[in-house]
Parts: C-alpha cells; structure tokens; sequence
C-alpha cells in the first residue's frame, strides 16, 4: 500500500442514490484519499468531466437516474480512473457489462467488509498511478523522439529495431556496428564513441554514438542507442581553436618584427664585413658563421609561426612536453617584448597523450596572460616534473606536472574560481576574450588530466597542467643511408625563383651531381621527354603555372617511378601529406644530402 502526501493523496469519486451509503463510505476513506460524491449519477458525470485526475470512482449499481454499469461506461471516455462496483445483489450480468463497457477493477457487495473494501481502493489507487507514471514516460519518449535532431533507436537482442525515430534497413548495418551493439548489450555498461567519415572529395562528418542497455535481466534487455550528428560542434571548435592561435599569433607580431630586425640587422652586418675580410680567412669564416647563425635563427623562428598558426585537425599523440616547450621558448620569448623574463625548469621524465597543437596553444596562451598579468614587468617560469598525481586523477598513477608560474598582481579569492568559465576575463572590457583558460583546461581534460590555479594577490599566479604520464615512444634511429655517400645522379632542379634555384643548383653539383636546371613546369616537363637519363626530379611547391606536386604527378604518368623530392616554404606541405619526401626551406646542403639519400633508399 502506498502512502501519500496531503498534496498528493489520490482523488477518489463516490456515487451512490443513498446518502448514508456516502457517509459511510467517507468515513471509511477520507483519512487517506480527498473524496467528491454525488447522490446522483447525472450529477457525477459532470464532476468526472471537471476533474481527469481521478484516482478512482466507486459506484452504486442500482441507482434511479441510471444504473452503475451504465454510469461507469459514460464516464469512460473522459476519465481512465479505476471503477470498482457496489451491489447488494448477485446481478452477474451488470458485473459483465460493468467489465466490458465501464472497465471495472473490481466489485463489492453490500454490505461490505471495510478492511477488504479498503485495500481494494487502495489496489486501485495504485494501479492508476502507476497508468499515470507510465504514460508520462511513453509520452516523455514519444516527444523525445519526435522533437530531437538525434536518430535515437532501440534494439532488442537480436538487433531488431523495436522504436526509432527514422527508418532503419537492418541490411544496411555495418558488421562492425553491430558487433558493438551486441557487445553492448552483453556487458549491460553505457559506452560511447566519436566516428568520423567523409573527407577527401566528400565533406567530413562526425558522429557520437551513445549505447544504453536496459532492463530487467539479460533475456530481457534492450539497447537504447543515440546517434548525435557532432558535425558542427566539431566544426566550430576547429574555427574557435584556430581564433585563438591567430589572437596569439598578433599578440606576437610586434615582438618577432622587433627580433626580425634585429637578425637582418645581424645578417648584413656581418656579410659586409665578411666583404671586408675576404683577405682574412679567419674573420671570414666568423662573419659568415655569424650570419649563418643569425639566419637559422630566423629560420627556426618562421618553421615554428608556420606550424603554430596551420589549421589542422585535432589529433592526440604520446610526445615529450620538455621537447615540445623548448621547441617553444624562442617563440614565447618574442611576447614578452623584453618586458618579462623567460625561465624554463623542465624536468619531467616521461611523456603525454595529448594534441601537440593544442598543447602549445595551452602554454602560448599560459605565458601571455602571465605577462599581462605583470604591466611593470617580472619572471615567467615554466617547469615540468615527475609528480604523484592529485586527488582527482588519483586513479592516473604518476602524472607529468607543467606550471606556468609569474610574479604578477596575482586573481582575488572570490575571482579564482571562475576564470575557467567560458567568455569571463579578469582583463578590462576589449582586452581579453575569456576563451583561453577555458581552452586550456579542456585540452587537458581530454587528454585524461586536469589543470589546477594557485594565486595570491600581489603574489603572483601558478597554473599547473597534470597529465596521466606515458613512456616516450623513442624516435627510430636515423637511417644510415642518409649519412652515406649517394652516387652521382643527374637531378632535374625546378624552381621558379632565380637566386633560390641558383643555391640549390649550387648544393647539388658540390654533392658531385650534374644538373638540369628549369625555371617553371612547362620547361621541367620538355626537359623531362628530351632527356630520358635524369635520375631525379627535385621541384619547388608554389609556382605559377603548377605546383611542383602536379608536376611530380604529370612526370610520374610520364617517367613511372621517377624519384622526386618537393622543396616548400609551405607549413601545410608536410611528409604524410604528400606521397613523396619534403624538404623544407631554407635548407642547407647537408639536409638537401641527406633527403636524396632518403628518396634513394628503398623503404622497408
């Protein structure tokens, strides 16, 4: 028997030709249900009419107006309350209409045993309430199915679709899709897992399937299965990701134009004085070595812009964070504008699985609002360690802890708490977006971590990064055959630019190859049918007429199995990406030696 709350207690409609008769039955039910009556059953029906929440109806069956079995059945379409029937006589054919027509529960007798009388309301009570629950759900599912944009399925054992909200060819189920279903409904967990498609020629599409076993007992159970397109989500956290590495990219600007100057200031300097010394061998080679270095320097500086600001996708790697961040500190030096110093402290032993872009999104972002956080200036220390984990990835065993730490004016208590909301800043209005710390902890979180904030006012602030810590995944020796003498070849040099084919012409004959030089595609590929004994093709990437890959893709239609080497000053062109090996500018001779050593060695 269920209880009830006064607010709650079941409504109960008492329809009998005598008065007693309702007394009594009040008497016997007001402490547990809110009772209406009537004397007449005109009278009653108006009332089931004015209230659909009726619990149950007890009704007389002999009655002047018309009898209960009668009642009961016009009372029926505007009300599913349970029906219980009271006679003082044996008139089995009122019970069977009363069954078929007013779908009673049950029938008393007059006069009736009130302890038996009672739990059959009760019964009754309960019955409808459990209709009601029951209805509520279907009807909570029928406008789940109906008003989402998921394709929401459920399955029985055997795979048989049962609902949905779309129509389904059991044929067309993919083996594998179906196989996790099943396993799904074996093991009775919740699973769910990200599926892309498309790409290439065709748009690319991204899909979260949620897998939900329920019921009862394993004979019984069924697979609710949620299918959410994520397209667009994944879409626009591509575009916000790449927002965020442009805004660091301009907060970079003015510091690398700065140092840019600077290492062209260095790099004609010292060829002039190279000039001057060309009678002095020993200054000559420091001049040159000066300007070399001051070069690659540049270099090293533009590869890393270029990386940094690609759009690519989202995709999680094991790598070293040490490395990483040291591959970072000449690029994070350019914001601090010579306002703030620059301390690494990287001790970590061990790797990370996470995405490397945004992993170096995190630090840049990290390190900018550190300075910003310092207006007269400071320390910023990044540090890495080996570290027990925190309380909440206490289950990640050791962790790799990365804190940014600086000396700045440090985030009030009250503050701290929310810095990780999307779109709040602790910056004046127009100065900050209030999406880098929340990007920061998400790219975190998704590689199994956490990020925790420690800061004091007037003391500074320490944002620290904990990741789950992985053996590093060793990088492959370097392949003997590239350090070995390669045989003289005759190597097809394209390039459009006349000093930078001029260099390249120039470290190919001193590696004792001979040349054919060609300054666009159309002359390439003339050289091409004239001359059938070039051993290979090098070939810039942007050129006018076609790339250097259309090219190497004519010329392989042309000359099958021609080797070809791609030279571009392009972040996007990258080995993976292109079915040949990359070679990156600007270059030196030594690397240009070593990627023809690699293009001839015939892979394992």
């Amino acid at each position: 028997m269920t209880d009830f709350n006064d607010s709650e207690l079941p409504k109960v409609l008492v329809v009998d030709d005598e008065q007693e008769i309702l007394v009594a039955l009040e008497d016997l039910l007001e402490d547990r249900y809110r009772l209406l009556s009537s004397t007449s059953p005109v009278a009653a029906l108006e009332i089931v009419k004015a209230n659909p929440d009726l619990a149950v109806i007890i009704s007389d069956q002999r009655m002047p107006e018309m009898p209960g079995n009668v009642f009961l059945a016009r009372a029926r379409p505007y009300s599913d309350a349970d029906a219980i029937l009271l006679t003082g006589y044996a008139d089995l054919s009122a019970v069977v209409s009363a069954v078929n027509e007013g779908a009673i529960s049950g029938y008393a007798a007059k006069p009736w045993e009130p302890e038996a009388l009672r739990a059959m309301v009760a019964a009754a009570a309960e019955r409808q309430k459990l209709r009601a629950a029951l209805r509520f759900e279907q009807s909570a599912f029928l406008g789940l199915m109906q008003a989402s944009a998921d394709q929401i399925s459920v399955l029985d054992r055997h795979h048989r679709l049962i609902r949905g909200n779309h129509d389904r060819v059991e044929n067309a189920t993919a083996s594998d899709v179906r196989d996790k279903d099943e396993a799904a409904l074996a093991s009775g967990s919740y699973s769910e897992e990200d599926l892309q498609s498309g790409g290439e020629d065709e748009d690319e599409r991204w899909t979260r399937v949620r897998r939900i076993p329920f019921g009862a007992s394993d004979s019984d159970r069924h697979l609710l299965k949620i299918e959410s397109d994520e397209t667009d989500r994944r879409l626009a956290a591509r575009r916000l990701h790449q927002a965020e590495k442009l805004q660091a990219l301009g907060t970079l600007a003015g510091g690398i134009a700065h140092d840019f100057n600077n290492l062209l200031a260095a790099i004609l300097g010292n060829l002039e004085l190279a000039e001057r010394s060309l009678d002095k061998p020993d200054r000559l080679t420091r001049f040159l070595a000066n300007a070399r270095s001051a070069a690659g320097r540049g270099s090293a500086i533009t590869r890393r812009l270029l990386s940094f600001s690609r759009q690519r996708d989202l995709a999680a790697e094991t790598f070293r964070p040490d490395e990483a961040i040291r591959d970072l500190e000449e690029l994070v030096a350019r914001t601090m504008a010579g306002r703030v110093s620059l301390t690494l402290d990287l001790q970590a032993d061990g790797a990370i699985h996470a995405d490397p872009g945004q992993f170096e999104l995190a630090i840049v972002n990290l390190c900018i609002n550190a300075r910003d956080a310092m207006a007269n200036g400071g320390e910023i220390v990044i540090s890495s360690a080996r570290a027990p984990a925190p309380p909440e990835l206490a289950h990640a065993g050791d962790c790799i802890r990365i804190a940014v730490r600086d000396n700045g004016a440090g985030i009030p208590e009250h503050l701290r708490d929310r810095v990780f909301e999307p779109f709040f800043t602790t910056k004046p209005h127009g100065e900050g977006t209030g999406l880098g710390l929340p990007m920061v902890r998400a790219m975190a979180e998704a590689s199994g971590g956490t990020v925790t904030i420690d800061s004091r006012v007037g003391e500074g602030t320490t944002v620290t990064l904990w990741f789950p810590r992985l053996e590093p995944v060793e990088a492959a020796a370097a392949v003997a055959a590239q350090a070995a003498e390669t045989p003289s070849l005759r190597v097809l040099a394209v390039e459009d630019d006349a000093e930078v084919r001029a260099v390249l012409v120039a470290h190919l004959t001193g590696a004792g190859h001979q040349v054919i030089e060609a300054d666009g595609a159309q002359a390439a590929l003339h050289a091409l049918e004239s001359d059938t004994a070039i051993d290979l093709l090098v070939t810039d990437y942007a050129m006018p007429d076609i790339s250097g890959l259309d090219l190497y893709r004519v010329a392989s239609e042309r000359r099958p199995g021609l080797p070809a080497i791609l030279v571009t000053g392009f972040a996007d062109v990258e080995d993976g990406s292109v079915p040949l090996p990359v070679l990156t500018k600007p270059f030196t001779g030594d690397q240009l030696k070593a990627t023809i050593a690699r293009v001839l060695t015939p892979a394992d």
